[in-house]
């Protein structure tokens, strides 16, 4: 291994990098693991993980460099901790890429065609693993690069956003075989080439098309961004404000609905923990809440905790409740998914130590099942925050038409991770077929179509409402909603075969 590959692998590094939020670059998706495959040739396994490593943690460190402000400025942290949290973080990432090169030589070690197709296959196995392993954090998978390019991303209602991440990984490893190996079937390569691009794109542009006619007639939704800061939401003395903030803009939206013609009563959704209390345990904002979405005449969405007292300690929940437009309970949705050192510590018994040094770290319980709300105009289904990263949560609620997503996202700052989780989302609205509406505190709040079209998107921490509409989904569920992570796992059964033959290639022979 040579300072060449090694520049090689860090030139990965930073086109992966580029692919994310803030940048602009997701054109360079399509070489951005063509200068790795380029530095693996001739490799050993171990220096097949040291250059994906490298590749990974300067990718993932330019990508997720944000944890470090959220630790300082939210969790407490002195910077030195926090930027090596960062880069524990970035390195747990990059072990996966490292993972890539290792088993990409160990698998195909004399290169050619084998190589080409099993870098896909690899790839997308790590990405499924990575998205399960420890609860999982498939955070800045491959596919999402492409979340503003619709036509590639169409075909995730077929294989989610694994088969994007593929067909990346796939063009990338036919350039390398073509400039590696140009003597080997050069026209067949590029013949093959241009027919997987010509299925992808003209399938893309086919549902371009085709959706919208799939869509039911719309419903009228409004979006509250109250924009409250976290360093004030949790002071008892602010909760009279933070809710009058609330139902100002909240009687504001229901003067813009007055005079349309809808036929159902609207939908208006609050951002994730918007009421800073156990709503189930507070009689008096109970009834507040009631007469707030009674003079709205709509239908009122809103995050708040909750709690279940039983033998023991109670359970506290992050939750979203629905009130009617006559101010009746509709019911309530609790948080399955947490998130890892946030709203609780995985693998607490060992790392006890994680509470004492980030102290903003909550202990709530897990939800037990998913919920769809059956309203006027639109079954839905509500996805908290961090859930919506998550395409096996959402599979919970495929019999939904549409879908809302309530977050907090004041704890990024103005870093570009805000960018990052909406641009998750909307691939969760092509996998599934079926629009979201999303309210975060201090944004960003949007409105997805099915297609992935980011339709409408507030300023971040700004106070800001819409008035607007949704066209919640017609048919069955997708393919993809019926099969789930099918395609991805077939891709890890694939990996650990050719790991398994190859075991048996490189056994010494007596």
């Amino acid at each position: 291994m040579t300072r060449r590959d090694a520049g090689y692998a860090a030139i990965s590094g930073v086109f992966l990098g580029g692919l994310f939020p803030p940048f602009t670059f997701e054109v360079l998706a399509w070489l951005a693991i063509f200068p790795l495959l380029w530095a693996l040739d001739g490799k050993s396994p171990r220096e097949g993980l040291i250059l994906g490593f490298t590749a990974g943690l300067i990718g993932y460190g330019i990508i997720i460099w944000w944890v470090e402000e959220t630790m300082v400025n939210y969790g407490g942290l002195p910077p030195v901790l926090a930027w090596l949290l960062a880069l524990t973080l970035a390195a747990y990432i990059a072990l996966y890429i490292g993972a890539f090169g290792c088993l990409l030589v160990w698998v195909a070690p004399e290169g050619g065609s084998a190589r080409m197709f099993m870098a896909p296959v690899i790839w997308v196995a790590l990405e499924i693993f990575r998205a399960y392993f420890l609860s999982g954090f498939p955070w800045a998978l491959l596919g999402y690069s492409q979340y503003k390019v619709l036509p590639v991303i169409q075909i995730a209602d077929l294989v989610g956003v694994y088969g994007v991440s593929f067909f990346i990984v796939l063009i990338n490893a036919m350039f390398w075989h073509l400039f590696r190996h140009p003597d080997r079937a050069p026209f067949v390569l590029v013949g093959g080439g241009l027919l997987v691009v010509g299925l992808v794109a003209g399938y893309g542009y086919l549902r371009l098309i085709e959706v919208p006619g799939e869509m039911g007639p719309p419903r009228p939704v409004g979006i509250v961004q109250p924009n409250t800061l976290p360093s004030q939401k949790w002071v008892p003395g602010r909760r009279e404000a933070i809710v009058g903030d609330l139902e100002r803009l909240t009687q504001a939206l229901a003067r813009d609905f007055k005079g349309r013609s809808r036929p159902v009563p609207p939908l208006i959704v609050w951002p994730e923990a918007a009421l800073p209390l156990i709503y189930s345990e507070s009689p008096a904002w109970q009834k507040r809440m009631e007469g707030i979405s009674r003079r709205a005449g709509a239908y009122l969405l809103f995050g708040s905790l909750s709690a279940r007292r039983g033998k023991g300690p109670p359970k506290l929940y992050n939750s979203a409740y629905v009130l009617g437009p006559d101010g009746a309970r509709e019911g309530r949705y609790d948080k399955m998914h947490l998130v890892p050192f946030g709203e609780y510590v995985p693998l607490g018994s060992l790392l006890f130590f994680v509470e004492k040094l980030v102290p903003v770290i909550g202990r709530f319980a897990e939800g037990l099942r998913a919920r769809v709300f059956d309203v006027p105009g639109g079954r839905f289904g509500v996805l908290i925050c961090f859930e919506v990263i998550f395409p096996r949560v959402v599979r919970q609620m495929r019999d939904a038409r549409f879908l809302v997503n309530i977050t907090n996202d004041a704890w990024f700052g103005r870093t570009p991770a805000a960018e990052q989780h909406l641009s998750m989302a909307a691939m969760r609205a092509v996998e599934f077929r079926m629009p979201i509406v999303r309210s975060a505190n201090t944004g960003i709040s949007a409105i997805i179509e099915a297609t992935g079209a980011v339709r409408l998107r507030s300023p971040l921490f700004e106070k800001w409402r819409m008035a607007a509409t949704v066209t919640p989904r017609k048919g069955g569920p997708t393919f993809y909603a019926r099969t789930g992570d099918a395609f991805a796992i077939a891709c890890l059964l694939m990996t650990l075969a050719a790991a398994g033959l190859a075991v048996i290639r490189h056994r010494p022979r007596v």
